[in-house]
């Protein structure tokens, strides 16, 4: 399941999705301008238009496709507009309620903790989380342009009806849709269907005030306009159906298949095919199944886990019984919507409780741990049970105060600035007076006392713990967040030089909160081959080799060179190592700018380079793991962590 290749598939799945909608569009044109002539002919009353054939009027044609084309491409444009807010919009839409981080609710609870653990496993920012409350069947759907603006919503019979073994294969399911790149792709297929959709709007419309008109005229003339408006208003209904079928049609041909991959890569991820088979069989015997009874389901019938919808024509999901054969070939053929002892086999577990290993998930060494070349390749490309596990153990392994403070608007500034303070003593302490001006009581006293249990940490915790602060800070207001980002500033730039992880903490804030709070659009896709990126190639690995090798020469040369003959044997590209002064800060911002703008194939090869890079000495530090992190981040690349088989010592 490589990740890099299923998001160059979601991207020219985009092209099918385009030749499916003019197809449409053009559908809608001709039947408008048959209703129109229709119409037209009516209103002659037999006198005709001046031609021999009173459906052939070649100007009416010209104004009718002008008429649709504007109507399907502004309703379209209003659409997209309404979802630039992302996924957090689509989720409300269909009545979700966003849960409270500090809930003690024990089912919002447990589905808070399996999304958290899910996202440090796949190294992206906490989806923010929402429950649909009016709905008791089981469905769920994940929503977004990006992971900066990504949720996670499930309805509450999903929550409650569900094992944590089941949850966590539905979780599991949405997540894969998050690391596929099928999220934007289906924000973009809801703004084009409402394009086309919303002909049969206006025939509602039209129908009921022609209806009522009527009704209320006892003039010929008024009667006459009645019949008018009610021949337009039936029309536009049929047409309705005709952008209906297509809308079906789209859906069909883009969600099929994409819900076997995400089924595969959710049982890839979990090794567990009986929790996700579970949650599928119960649908099937639950008597409400995947039913959803908001009238903005059939919009989104394409987001959701299972069909949202109770008809099947051309249904945007695979049958339940295809799917659960394909994970469970045993399978008897029966649904319950019971627990089933036999899918269940391992019971509920309390998130909340507090591992023996959190001490030793807290470590102030960057010990290098032993990595072959393929496992560390294929970490980035894809998701491994060992990475979800990984992320269980750091989940669990955080002192309650620790996720307590990411979950509160204090805590989570405080919990930044504490990971960014440094660790000479004289240079902290005048942070810490600059601190003490800039911001607030609680926020510096949080910071104080989180620097003495944070101060040192391995990578992956403090990258976990910035993943888990991100949903909290989403919800600053911009005042607070402007300053929140001064702050910031203030103390990356307070020793007059950035070191590695400050780099990387300013690409996460950028790429994760910037990006969210000036609604920032998705880079358009300009580079589709690593040759026109060769000099910001050179500039990245240059600059990883000499970083991870501490300067030394000979060292930063044979890493240069190990990354540069993967590049060729790969790529065809060809690359030379360049000096310091060619890789500044400046050089290097414009590398990432550009290759956030690149194709994931081409991502791709340069995140298989730097790992050649790092592996030069057959070994990867948790100061190298933080670097390729910070590229792959800044490039638009959520990769699970980079060590899938390392301890966190």
């Amino acid at each position: 399941m490589d990740f890099f290749e299923h998001q160059e598939q979601a991207r020219r799945k985009t092209g099918v999705l385009i030749f499916y909608f003019i197809l449409a569009v053009v559908g809608i044109i001709l039947a408008v301008y048959f209703l129109t002539t229709v119409i037209l002919t009516f209103l002659d009353d037999g006198r005709g238009h001046g031609g021999t054939n009173p459906f052939w009027r070649p100007e009416v044609l010209i104004y009718t496709g002008i008429g649709t084309l504007l109507i399907v491409f502004l309703t379209s444009a209003f659409k997209t507009a309404q979802l630039s807010g992302g996924g957090a919009v689509v989720a409300r839409e269909l009545g979700g309620r966003e849960i409270d981080l500090n809930t003690t609710d024990f089912h919002e609870r447990r589905l808070l903790n399996v999304v958290e653990e899910m996202a440090i496993a796949s190294g992206v920012p906490v989806p923010t989380v929402f429950v649909m409350d009016r709905e008791d069947s089981i469905n769920a759907f994940a929503a977004g342009k990006t992971t900066s603006d990504a949720v996670v919503g499930v309805t509450r019979g999903c929550m409650t009806l569900l094992t944590r073994d089941e949850l966590q294969g539905v979780i599991a399911h949405e997540f894969s849709h998050i690391l596929n790149g099928d999220m934007r792709l289906n924000i973009r297929l809801m703004a084009l269907l409402y394009g086309i959709l919303f002909l049969a709007l206006m025939g509602e419309l039209i129908l009921r005030f022609g209806v009522r008109g009527g009704l209320q005229s006892n003039r010929k003339e008024g009667a006459g306009a009645a019949l008018v408006m009610l021949l337009a208003g039936v029309g536009l209904l049929a047409i309705g159906y005709i952008g209906s079928f297509f809308g079906n049609l789209i859906k069909a041909s883009v969600s099929r298949q994409r819900e076997y991959l995400a089924d595969a890569s959710a049982v890839q991820f979990t090794r567990n095919p009986e929790g996700l088979a579970g949650a599928l069989i119960k649908i099937g015997g639950l008597k409400s199944g995947s039913e959803m009874s908001h009238p903005m389901a059939r919009d989104c019938s394409h987001l959701f886990f299972s069909s949202g919808l109770r008809s099947q024509m051309l249904a945007t999901h695979p049958p339940l019984k295809t799917r659960i054969d394909r994970l469970l070939p045993g399978w008897n053929g029966e649904f319950s919507a019971s627990i089933l002892p036999a899918i269940t086999q391992k019971s509920d577990r309390n998130s909340s409780h507090l591992s023996s290993a959190s001490v030793s998930m807290i470590d102030s060494n960057d010990a290098s741990v032993s990595l072959s070349e393929p496992e560390a390749i294929e970490s980035m490309r894809t998701l491994h049970p060992e990475q979800v596990e990984l992320g269980q153990d750091v989940h669990r392994s955080l002192p309650p105060h620790w996720i307590e403070a990411c979950h509160s608007h204090h805590g989570a500034q405080a919990m930044v600035f504490a990971l960014l303070l440094a660790q000479d003593e004289a240079l902290r302490n005048a942070e810490l007076s600059q601190l003490r001006q800039s911001c607030d009581e609680d926020t510096y006293a949080a910071v104080s006392s989180l620097f003495r249990d944070v101060g040192s940490l391995h990578s992956t915790i403090k990258f976990s713990l910035i993943d888990l602060a991100i949903p909290t800070l989403r919800h600053l207001s911009r005042n607070e967040y402007e300053q929140f980002r001064s702050t910031t500033d203030e103390l990356i730039a307070s020793d007059r030089q950035v070191n590695l992880f400050e780099f990387a903490l300013l690409k996460v804030i950028q790429r994760h909160l910037d990006a969210f709070f000036q609604r920032s659009r998705p880079p358009k896709m300009k580079y589709r081959n690593l040759r026109q990126l060769a000099d910001e190639t050179a500039v990245l690995l240059s600059t990883l080799a000499a970083m991870s090798h501490n300067g030394d020469p000979a060292a930063t040369r044979a890493a240069f060179e190990k990354a540069g003959n993967y590049l060729k044997s790969n790529s065809r590209t060809i690359v030379t190592l360049k000096e310091a002064s060619a890789c500044g800060l400046k050089e290097i911002d414009n590398a990432l700018s550009k290759f956030n703008e690149a194709a994931p194939p081409v991502k791709r090869v340069l995140l298989e380079a730097a790992s050649q890079s790092v592996l030069e000495d057959n070994a990867v530090s948790s100061r190298e793991a933080e670097l390729i992190r910070a590229i792959a981040d800044a490039i638009g690349c959520a990769i699970p962590p980079f060590v899938r088989t390392a301890p966190i010592l």
